[in-house]
């Protein structure tokens, strides 16, 4: 998220003789990227992206606590300066409010404050420039204060006209699925469940939480009491409820982050001050502080050494310490065990919880630029699995010489993408309505794409990426690396089987079986097992399937999850002596009944006899298949009268356990 922010506005709250273009290169170093720095009217606009982790840099006066902490690494001068504010002197006996929240977890901390005697007109000139240099446009007085100080400091807040709150009655809730709210800019919104919003005393919905008051309760030129809120809200009910609508507004965007609820109380003070100064306002009721459970003080300890590790730097655990005070947490350096226990500022809780946190804040104040720039050895950063991106490199290798074109599509499919009986996760805010789900096979892409090139010949396809499986309970999905393939033609299940066997070779397994099975999907489909472990499929696309997508030729397809198949991938080679004596080759054909496999007659073949070293399926004809059979001893010399028993057993073993018969005997 990038925020803009103006020169005179940042000085409001840092002493420093810094020139805009230092400030935006040393901020840069250190902390949020400057993107680029606008002249505007004898000021600067600093255009700034703030990272997601980083909410509490979402404001001048967060930008300045950084800026304090960076600059005199750069020996130049910078300290913070405090901005006109006014003690909260509540009045007793003054307007009422009843406030009743449903859920404490759905705002953590709620605070409201009535100001009285107001008068509407435009805010100083100074005030409409900041705003305007911030993309904010101005609009009166007391809307202007809150957006003023939620760019200032951070805290979105909300105005109301006090008297428009019928029965003086608030009550924070869940919306109900199908609740509807006419927001500030007068569009009608029909709400999900779950979003935070407030109704009156009549049950009239006045506020839709942390993204934008109702019309019914706006401010207007005859406002004379305000009522005013500064409060944090759950940070997923506001994300979920923008994502839903698909609206975001600014507060919406820091809420969603998380606010600071040690922030609220001085927002509030700031605001006073303010209504006073531009709207005469004074305070008119009690303060509403709502706070059943203030974050606890969190302390993260760092031990020197693992600190070095990390930097790939000896650094002194001293400057170390003066690093981490200049940003506001509190240090304190333990001698004896080398090490300091950091007590982390309230406005750092949402991102500072282990000790390589505070790591980060170290370096980004040493300076990135001056740490080594080698990687520290793969062994200290704990990386697992990383063989398996050589073997897919390997295999996409060995895909391109053998032929085959690689593709790349959407993670997310359409509905007519949607082939099989499996369920699919539906995305809640898809792009558009042809990419609603997320896809559990690779293969209907793959044949979307063999549609749109109809006039290409011999072509053959792969992908290599995620499908997403459903786990049910509302958990993410699991992701599973595969690779998908197919084949056009006519009897190309074959091919297709020899491309498997290849790429098993590849990656150094040798054994794999293939067990009949049925599927909606597949015309022809045969399981792909490595040691009893079922790691894809293999065979021919339904003719239902293939007519849907308009395609005449067959289409035959293999499917690997390579997240099972490569625990079995090995790099190891196998010596065997070469042997002495000579083999004995010969060929045996055999008529078979149809739909016959042939990976358990070659298993069959290879149990008959030891000296039975190898056996090839070498041709094809109807329902006759050849195989190639290389009998070899490794002690002597092979007779004739030898091979003639084992190849008696051999069409004895196929005849009688596979029905066939014998086309041609030697």
């Amino acid at each position: 998220m990038n925020i803009k922010i103006s020169d005179f506005w940042l000085r409001d709250f840092l002493d420093t003789k810094a020139t805009p273009k230092q400030i935006g290169e040393y901020l840069s170093l250190c902390s949020q990227s400057v993107e680029k720095i606008i002249p505007e009217e004898g000021d600067f606009i600093y255009d700034i992206e703030i990272t997601t982790n980083r909410p509490d840099c979402l404001s001048v006066s967060g930008i300045a606590r950084e800026l304090a902490a960076i600059l005199p690494r750069f020996n130049i001068k910078a300290n913070l300066k405090q901005v006109p504010w006014e003690k909260i002197s509540p009045r007793k006996n003054g307007l009422p409010l009843q406030i009743k929240i449903s859920k404490n977890d759905l705002c953590p901390r709620f605070t409201a404050l009535i100001y009285d005697n107001i008068t509407i007109k435009p805010s100083p000139d100074f005030v409409q420039k900041r705003l305007k240099a911030s993309g904010i446009r101005s609009l009166n007085n007391v809307i202007d204060i809150s957006n003023y100080l939620m760019v200032e400091l951070g805290q979105p807040m909300h105005t109301f006209d006090y008297d428009k709150i019928l029965k003086n009655k608030m009550f924070l809730r869940e919306a109900q699925e199908g609740e509807e709210i006419i927001t500030l800019d007068g569009q009608k919104r029909k709400l999900p469940a779950g979003a935070i919003v407030i109704e009156d005393g009549e049950g009239r919905l006045v506020d839709l939480c942390g993204i934008m008051g109702a019309k019914n309760s706006e401010t207007d030129e005859q406002t004379k009491r305000v009522l005013l809120f500064v409060q944090t809200y759950n940070p997923a009910r506001i994300r979920k409820t923008c994502q839903t609508l698909g609206f975001r507004t600014e507060a919406a965007a820091r809420f969603e982050k998380g606010v600071d609820p040690e922030g609220v109380i001085p927002a509030m003070e700031r605001a006073t001050f303010l209504f006073r100064e531009w709207c005469g306002g004074k305070v008119a009721s009690e303060l509403i502080d709502i706070y059943p459970s203030p974050p606890k003080p969190k302390t993260v300890s760092l031990d020197k050494k693992r600190m070095d590790t990390l930097l790939g730097i000896d650094l002194d655990l001293e400057e170390a310490k003066n690093y981490l005070d200049a940003l506001g947490f509190k240090t304190k350096r333990d001698s004896a065990k080398n090490s300091l226990t950091v007590l982390v500022p309230h406005w750092r809780n949402n991102d500072i919880d282990i000790p390589e946190d505070l790591v980060e804040e170290i370096a980004r104040l040493y300076g990135y630029h001056n740490l080594p720039n080698l990687l520290p050895p793969i062994s200290q950063v704990n990386f697992q699995n990383e063989n398996n991106f050589k073997w897919e490199e390997k295999i996409k290798i060995a895909l391109k010489y053998w032929g085959f074109t690689e593709t790349a599509s959407y993670s997310m499919v359409g509905e007519n993408l949607i082939l099989d009986n499996k369920s699919h996760l539906k995305i809640a805010n898809p792009l558009t309505n042809d990419l609603l789900y997320l896809r559990t096979s690779l293969l209907p892409s793959l044949l979307e794409i063999l549609k749109k090139n109809p006039d290409q010949e011999e072509i053959k396809l792969f992908e290599m990426a995620n499908v997403y499986l459903p786990r049910g309970n509302e958990e993410l999905p699991e992701e599973v690396m595969t690779l998908s393939l197919v084949i056009p033609g006519k009897n190309k299940y074959l091919q297709a089987k020899g491309f498997l066997e290849a790429l098993l070779k590849e990656l150094g397994i040798n054994e794999f079986s293939l067990r009949k099975s049925q599927d909606n999907f597949w015309q022809i489909l045969a399981e792909i097992l490595v040691k009893e472990t079922t790691v894809g499929k293999l065979g021919q696309i339904s003719l239902a399937i293939q007519n849907k997508f308009n395609l005449e030729d067959n289409i035959f397809a293999l499917e690997l999850n390579l997240q099972k198949l490569l625990v079995y991938a090995t790099g190891a080679k196998k010596y065997s002596p070469l042997p002495k004596y000579p083999p004995v080759i010969e060929d045996l054909s055999f008529i078979f009944p149809p739909q016959t496999f042939i990976g358990p007659v070659i298993e069959e073949i290879k149990k008959v006899n030891a000296i039975i070293k190898e056996v090839e399926f070498v041709d094809s004809y109807q329902n006759t298949r050849t195989f190639r059979i290389t009998y070899q001893s490794q002690g002597r010399n092979l007779t004739g009268d030898e091979i003639k028993n084992i190849r008696k057993k051999i069409i004895g073993s196929v005849s009688t356990k596979f029905r066939a018969q014998v086309k041609e005997a030697f």
